[in-house]
C-alpha cells in the first residue's frame, strides 16, 4: 500500500546529498531563468508530436543527466528529451522534466518548473518541483511529508464534488484522447472549473487553492515528482481509471477526501 513506507536515503547518500540534489536543480532553474528572460521564442524547434523544445529543455536536461549518472551510476535515468538511459532493471530511477510548461516558458508565463522524481522499484519516493519565475519550491520525501517554500503543506477540506474546485491541463487533452464528454460532465457536478496546466495545476492544489487537478495525457517524467508531493501532503495521485501508478498515461491528484466521487464521475458511463 503507498504512503506505508519511508524511503531510506542512505540509498542516494544522505540528507547531504539531498541537499547537493536541491543546490544542483536550483542552479539549472537559474540556468533556465536567464533564457528564459532573453526569451527563446524564435530559437524553439517542435518535435514530431507537435510539442515544442527549447534550448532550456535541452541544456537543462543535460546539466541535470550529466549530474545524476554521475553521483548515481547504477541508477537508471528517464528524461522527457533524451529518454531512458542506464540500468533499466527495477531499482532506483531518476525521472526528470527539464522544462515541464515548455509553452508557457516561451510565452513569458512564468508557471513552466523543472520536475526531479526518483523512483525506487517502481514507485515514486523522492520528489522536487522548481518554478524559478514563479519563486515557489516543492519537495517531498516518502514517509517524511512534503514542503513548498520550506513549510508543511496542508490541503484543502472540501469533501464533497459538488462544493468541489477542480483543475485541468489543457483542452486538447480532452479532445484528442477522445475525452471531451467529460468536460461538461465536470461543469455540471463540481462547484468550479478553471485551467491551470502542467505543475501549475499541481501547485494549485498543494496551496489549497483547488481540491483536484485532472490530467487526461501526461508521461512518467510529468507527473512523478508531482505524485511524491501531493501523497506526502496527504492528497492522493491515481490515474483516469483509480489506479496508483505514474505509468497510466492519466492522472487525477486531489486533496483525498474528494478523490474517490471524482474517479467515479469521470469514470462512469
Amino acid at each position: 500500500m503507498l504512503g506505508t513506507m519511508s524511503f531510506d536515503l542512505d540509498r542516494i547518500g544522505g540528507r547531504r546529498a539531498l541537499v547537493e540534489l536541491v543546490d544542483e536543480v536550483l542552479a539549472s532553474g537559474e540556468d533556465a531563468l536567464r533564457l528564459y528572460k532573453n526569451g527563446v521564442a524564435d530559437r524553439t524547434r517542435k518535435k514530431p508530436n507537435r510539442s515544442p523544445v527549447t534550448e532550456a529543455d535541452e541544456a537543462v536536461e543535460k546539466r541535470l543527466s550529466m549530474y545524476l549518472r554521475e553521483r548515481y551510476p547504477e541508477a537508471g535515468f528517464l528524461g522527457e528529451e533524451t529518454g531512458r538511459s542506464g540500468p533499466t532493471e527495477a531499482g532506483l530511477r531518476w525521472v526528470v522534466d527539464p522544462i515541464d510548461g515548455t509553452r508557457a516558458f516561451i510565452r513569458g508565463i512564468p508557471t513552466w518548473s523543472i520536475l526531479v522524481g526518483l523512483e525506487a522499484e517502481g514507485v515514486p519516493v523522492l520528489g522536487l518541483a522548481y518554478m524559478p519565475a514563479a519563486g515557489d519550491f516543492f519537495m517531498a520525501i516518502e514517509g517524511e511529508g512534503a514542503w513548498g517554500n520550506g513549510r508543511p503543506l496542508s490541503l484543502s477540506k472540501v469533501d464533497t464534488l459538488a462544493d468541489a474546485a477542480v483543475t485541468h491541463g489543457a483542452l486538447s487533452q480532452f479532445t484528442d484522447l477522445q475525452l471531451g464528454h467529460l468536460l461538461p460532465r465536470l461543469g455540471e457536478h463540481t462547484y468550479t472549473q478553471r485551467g491551470f496546466a502542467d505543475f501549475d495545476g499541481y501547485r494549485q492544489l498543494l496551496w489549497g487553492r483547488v481540491d483536484a487537478m485532472i490530467d487526461p495525457g501526461v508521461a512518467p517524467w510529468d507527473i512523478c515528482a508531482a505524485a511524491v508531493i501531493v501523497r506526502e501532503a496527504g492528497g492522493r495521485l491515481t490515474s483516469l481509471d483509480g489506479e496508483e501508478t505514474i505509468h497510466g498515461g492519466s492522472a487525477v491528484a486531489s486533496n483525498g477526501a474528494v478523490h474517490d466521487a471524482l474517479i467515479a464521475l469521470l469514470s462512469s458511463s
